[in-house]
């Protein structure tokens, strides 16, 4: 769970940072005197193509930590299961 926690924490700073940055880009544009709504349009689409490359590494390894957390659960729970069955007075 740590593991995971962490990289959702670190994804979502990632992305917090990049929407701060899209947002400053913009504020500076509108100062600026830009009425166009297709200059806006490209901040936005220039910043998210330039995303954090660590982000797709740090979602696979959640996802393969949840995977393997699913297996363990099932794993752990046929065992107690057939422990019980084999300790039941019935």
């Amino acid at each position: 769970m740590l593991f995971v926690f962490t990289g959702l924490g670190y994804m979502i700073w990632s992305a917090t940072v990049a929407a701060l940055s899209v947002l400053d880009d913009t504020v500076v544009k509108l100062q600026s005197g830009t009425d166009s709504l297709q200059e806006l349009s490209n901040i936005v689409g220039s910043k998210m193509s330039t995303t954090d490359p660590y982000n797709d590494a740090v979602f696979y390894l959640i996802v393969c930590f949840w995977i393997f957390a699913v297996i363990d659960a099932y794993i752990i729970g046929k065992e107690k299961e057939s422990r019980d069955e084999e300790t039941s007075p019935l």
